[in-house]
């Protein structure tokens, strides 16, 4: 009897402490299933919060930009500004990107007066002559007569024999009459200036040209203007060593794509025709160029998107509208 009634105590007292024990690892157990259930609920959120960040930014990076102005809004477009400039319509009939065919009557301007090839021949070092027109043959369009001396001396310099002829370069309607050609007076692409036909003379005899000629004319501005195989385009035949001035990017994409000059501007037409869809030229002088073509209005005036952050030149070409050519670049060092 008296051991019975001294083991009771320490009986309960077992079973309080593994109550108490039992208790506590629940509260244990609670806490971390309420921390894990914590931490997985904060990584949710911080989760959400991150791609939530990355819409935005990636939402704000693709808006459009909000003009300051509402009345004269720029447009960006790959880092160009657009503004607007006015045209006189009648202009669409000016510039070196002009077509002139059996298609296209040029537009003789008014008060222009050309240089004339005699006074501005390069000559080599000795004072003789690179090159010399025939009689009759005077003039040329400015740029397209500085273009071909920078192309004449190069030549001299790989050649110190050379020596060309100017057969045909500008001509009035009288002189197309007197040639008697199938091209009627007004549709020859000499009334513009801008071409030049040129014989080279090797073992005392003229050649049409010389395949060099061919092969870089386009780094200084200029094309074929009638390549063969591009007839049925051009209407012209056998004419191959006549040179178009045009302007380095578009020669440079017109070589390079084996294109007439009717292709072309029916490329740009078709193809390049707004300020938002250009077409991007790496041209021959190191200088990234993009081109677009806008139609001309039927009103006195057309209105032009234009860059206002790069240097830009505008050509009609002869039948609806003008080219815009973008100056990206400055040549690489």
């Amino acid at each position: 009897m008296g051991n019975k009634a001294t083991q009771q105590p320490r009986s309960f007292n077992t079973i309080r402490r593994s109550q108490t024990k039992v208790r506590a690892k629940r509260r244990m157990t609670q806490r971390i299933v309420l921390l894990a259930m914590f931490a997985t609920v904060a990584l949710i959120l911080i989760s959400l919060l991150v791609l939530g960040g990355f819409a935005i930014a990636n939402a704000i990076i693709d808006a459009p930009d909000t003009p300051n102005d509402p009345d004269t809004p720029p447009e960006h477009v790959n880092n160009i500004v657009f503004t607007q400039r006015t045209e006189h319509t009648y202009n669409v009939h000016a510039g070196p990107l002009i077509l002139v065919n059996t298609e296209n009557e040029y537009k003789f301007p008014v008060g222009v007066s050309l240089p004339l090839i005699s006074e501005k021949i390069v000559k080599k070092p000795n004072g003789n002559r690179i090159y010399s027109p025939v009689p009759g043959v005077e003039k040329l369009e400015t740029k397209t007569l500085d273009a071909f001396n920078e192309m004449m001396y190069k030549y001299y310099e790989l050649d110190e024999d050379a020596y060309f002829v100017i057969s045909s370069a500008y001509r009035t309607t009288a002189d197309q009459e007197k040639l008697g050609s199938s091209v009627l007076p007004g549709y020859s692409d000499h009334h513009t200036g801008y071409c030049v036909a040129i014989k080279y003379q090797a073992a005392n005899h003229f050649l049409e040209t010389d395949h060099w000629i061919y092969q870089n004319c386009y780094k200084f501005g200029f094309v074929i203007r009638y390549p063969e195989g591009k007839e049925s385009y051009t209407k012209v035949s056998n004419y191959k060593h006549c040179l178009r001035y045009v302007g380095i990017p578009h020669a440079t994409y017109m070589t390079q794509n084996d294109l007439c000059m009717e292709e072309y501007l029916d490329l740009l037409q078709n193809n390049y025709n707004s300020s938002t869809n250009r077409l991007s030229i790496a041209a021959a002088d190191g200088i990234s160029y993009e081109v677009y073509y806008v139609p001309a209005s039927n009103e006195e005036l057309t209105t032009l998107d234009v860059p206002s952050n790069y240097t830009y030149t505008i050509s009609g070409d002869n039948r609806s509208g003008f080219i815009v050519t973008v100056t990206m670049t400055a040549p690489a060092a």
